[in-house]
């Protein structure tokens, strides 16, 4: 076999192999293929790091959030006592486990340094579920300990390594102070949990006005994790699970009192839960790059076959001297092998290059690919290309007939090269075509109204700051020219919002849930141009703590369940808000991103400034936000201005002014990822496409140049020669092509389910797009049949 390779290596560039156009081709298809099935196969790889990952599932809640529907929706967060007591009632669960996040959070050392990271609360048998390896400390113990932690290696080695007994304090918990005591290895990237700090669980009370960690219902935030007795099925645990409800939740008096269903748990493969929710991203990304994968394959087999017709007589003097055909076929395979692996090498290159490019599309580090369920998939699928593209040549090579080392041999019958330059075209038209309509997509999502104003609006937490200076910080903000407006609220749109039940009016019954903005004071709305239609807007004369906006949507449900005609200036009970009035109703705006909408009425509280200063002085952890409406000819640097505001108040200068403008853009990241990944596959494919159709028209250029030179005696002139030459290639280009559409179509209306608004797929989008592949395809055989056709005939006809 070394023999073969050492021939192989010397073929490499002789004369008339395209050896260099199959590399540039093979290269760039594989750089592209690998990266997108790399992703596709991440998904996959989410929490398969812990043992016994096959094991471990994570607990949801399922339960109708709208009365007049019976779709039960399923929720990955529980109340507090569901896991500890899943293990205590269930027979089969070997572990259960709960995490509570914080969020990401700056927090201070003692030496007043600042660093930043993302926060949760667990209980001391998380380590039982999820188990991390552990570098410092008895995470059982430390987990039972009150306001002890743990922290990951990482911010151990930020902090300078030697971490265990420092103490820590949080930027928007002032005065509860963190004794680290532990440190465990780093979360990769791959987690659907992330955290970098542990606190324990007995400190909840510390961060919250509530301890919720024992209550059965309601307050679900809790990140259940279970691990099942080998050989135990999910299912079977139904019956054991109700009957926990039934002791705990007291779960048929309440299913009674509500007239149906309320709430149910199942249980999902931890391995399972990100890929899950990513199924039609998988779909298209796999289908983009197999796609590419494939057009490169055929282009890199077809320039091969050409390749192999000159060496006819090759084949035919390794007969004579006794090679069988599996000795052919060992020497194309030996062959293939070596181009295969310089092509790998060059993808593996592209790659490293365009790396941080790479990263800043896909949102994680491209090192965190490098696992088993990425890496084992991906070298079977090299070694089964190998296989494949070697087959074929090496089947061609080893059945040339032996006679041709003694006259000429030509290869008669081209179909099987228009066979394989026909799925280059399908490829070509399928991923301009996606191209096209996920770059319109886009730009319709960017651009589109999502019901309230993002420009010139910017916002900070108040997180660290005194609230005796607020309203300083907010008198110093107004005072500056170019600010028209300053508010406060406890979050923004883009963000989301957390959740409570609109009830019935004697309180019976649960009629919706509703996304809870919480509270706002009388300038937020007018900041963010939301205008209040029926009712009137908050205003310190007329609105009292705790009354209510609701959303248009929401309101049309109140008038059905309650048989209302007009809503505003009615009482509701809202959970966590008690009894409250309706001062008005807005219309419904997109909540987090036209991508994944958050389709609940919504819902804001009101609280004068007054107000909002009194809470945060009693509970210093209550943060919110300040915004501001900057005008359309404020100055240059107004984020520096507010910012400088900011930090003038903050006990470390560190406030993070953020633009609305700028954070509705960056939501929609993987979407422009997702283009720009469409982009380059566009160019790859279209390389190769062309490549492919040079070396086909080249070839039978050459091949035909004897009937093109007759037909120039006869007086056919240059327009009619190239029409007929063209037309045959037309012939196979514009069925190719319709086949493209029609993937295109398929795949972008699926990926297109995702939006809440969305382009028309337009019959103009795929005329022109397959327009632009049949002139693209008519142009490069102009090209290289002119060239061929204005040649002397003589020359083409001397030797017969």
């Amino acid at each position: 076999m070394m023999n073969f390779f050492k021939l192989a290596i010397r073929r490499l560039f002789r004369k008339g192999e395209h050896t260099t156009t199959r590399i540039i081709s093979l290269t760039a298809g594989l750089a592209f293929g690998i990266l997108l099935l790399s992703e596709v196969l991440y998904y996959y790889s989410f929490d398969s790091f812990y043992p016994d990952a096959n094991r471990i599932y994570i607990v949801h809640e399922n339960f109708i959030s709208d009365k007049s529907s019976d779709k039960m929706e399923s929720y990955f967060r529980v109340s507090g006592a569901v896991a500890p007591g899943m293990k205590a009632e269930i027979p089969g669960i070997e572990a259960a486990t709960r995490l509570n996040s914080i969020g990401s959070s700056v927090f201070y050392s003692e030496d007043k340094k600042s660093y930043q990271a993302s926060f949760s609360l667990a209980d001391e048998f998380l380590f039982d579920v999820l188990p991390r390896p552990v570098i410092s400390g008895n995470p059982q113990e430390i987990l039972q300990r009150p306001m002890n932690c743990m922290v990951s290696d990482k911010i151990a080695s930020e902090m300078g390594g030697d971490v265990v007994g420092k103490i820590i304090e949080l930027k928007e918990y002032p005065g509860r102070k963190l004794t680290i005591a532990g440190i465990f290895e780093e979360l990769p990237e791959n987690t659907n949990y992330q955290y970098d700090v542990l606190i324990s669980m007995v400190s909840t009370g510390q961060f919250f006005s509530w301890d919720g960690s024992t209550n059965w219902l309601g307050n679900d935030r809790y990140y259940a994790a279970v691990k099942l007795a080998p050989g135990i099925k999910p299912e079977s645990l139904a019956p054991a699970v109700r009957k926990m409800q039934v002791k705990y939740q007291d779960i048929e008096a309440l299913e009674q009192q509500q007239g149906g269903l309320v709430l149910t748990y199942t249980f999902k493969p931890i391995k399972k839960l990100h890929s899950g929710g990513m199924r039609d991203m998988i779909l298209i990304l796999a289908t983009i790059a197999f796609a590419v994968l494939f057009v490169s394959l055929m282009n890199y087999t077809l320039l091969t076959l050409s390749a192999l017709i000159k060496r006819a007589k090759s084949s035919a003097i390794h007969k004579t001297c006794g090679a069988e055909s599996r000795n052919l076929q060992q020497l194309i395979f030996s062959e293939t092998f070596v181009l295969f692996l310089l092509s790998v090498l060059g993808a593996v290159l592209i790659i490293l290059l365009i790396k941080p490019l790479a990263e800043a599309q896909l949102g994680h580090k491209l090192i965190s690919v490098v696992n088993p369920v990425v890496i084992g998939p991906l070298l079977l699928l090299i070694v089964l290309l190998v296989v494949l593209t070697s087959y074929l040549p090496g089947r061609f090579f080893s059945r040339i007939p032996v006679a041709t080392a003694f006259r000429s041999y030509q290869q008669k019958r081209t179909k099987w090269k228009l066979v394989l330059l026909s799925f280059q075209f399908i490829g070509a038209s399928f991923i301009l075509t996606m191209l096209v309509i996920v770059s319109m997509q886009y730009n319709r999502v960017i651009t589109a109204d999502h019901g309230y104003s993002t420009s010139g609006v910017y916002y900070a937490s108040t997180s660290g700051m005194d609230a005796g200076k607020i309203s300083t910080v907010l008198n110093e903000l107004r005072a500056v020219p170019g600010i028209e407006k300053v508010g406060l609220g406890c979050g923004v749109p883009i963000e989301g919002a957390a959740g409570n039940n609109i009830n019935s009016p004697d309180g019976e019954k649960e009629l919706f849930n509703v996304a809870d903005f919480y509270f706002v004071d009388e300038s937020y709305l007018s900041i963010l141009n939301i205008p209040v239609t029926h009712g009137e807007d908050f205003s310190p004369q007329s609105a009292v703590a705790n009354d209510v906006l609701i959303s248009e949507k929401g309101a049309e449900k109140l008038k059905t369940f309650n048989g209302w005609q007009n809503v505003v200036g009615e009482q509701v009970k809202i959970s966590e808000h008690g009894e409250t009035t309706i001062r008005g109703v807005f219309p419904d705006f997109i909540v987090q991103t036209i991508t994944d909408p958050d389709s609940r009425p919504s819902v804001f509280f009101y609280y004068p400034e007054e107000k909002f200063e009194q809470i945060r002085a009693l509970r210093p952890s209550f943060s919110f936000y300040i915004l501001v409406k900057a005008s359309e000819t404020a100055e240059a640097g107004m984020l520096k201005k507010i910012t400088g505001i900011f930090n003038r108040f903050l006990p470390f200068q560190d406030a993070v002014v953020k633009s609305l403008e700028l954070e509705q853009r960056h939501s929609y990241q993987s979407e422009q990822g997702f283009r720009n990944a469409m982009m380059a596959g566009n160019a790859i494919i279209l390389l190769i496409t062309v490549i492919g159709l040079l070396g086909y028209t080249s070839n039978e250029a050459a091949r035909r140049r004897k009937e093109l030179a007759i037909r120039r005696i006869a007086g056919a002139n240059l327009a009619d020669i190239l029409r007929s030459f063209i037309s045959d290639l037309e012939f196979i280009a514009f069925p190719a092509v319709l086949l493209g559409l029609v993937g295109a179509w398929w795949t972008s209306d699926k990926w297109m389910q995702n939006f809440a608004a969305k382009i028309d797929l337009h019959w103009g989008i795929f005329v022109m797009c397959s327009l632009f592949v049949l002139l693209l395809v008519a142009l490069i055989a102009a090209i290289n049949y002119t060239r061929t056709a204005n040649r002397n005939p003589v020359e083409a006809l001397r030797y017969e």
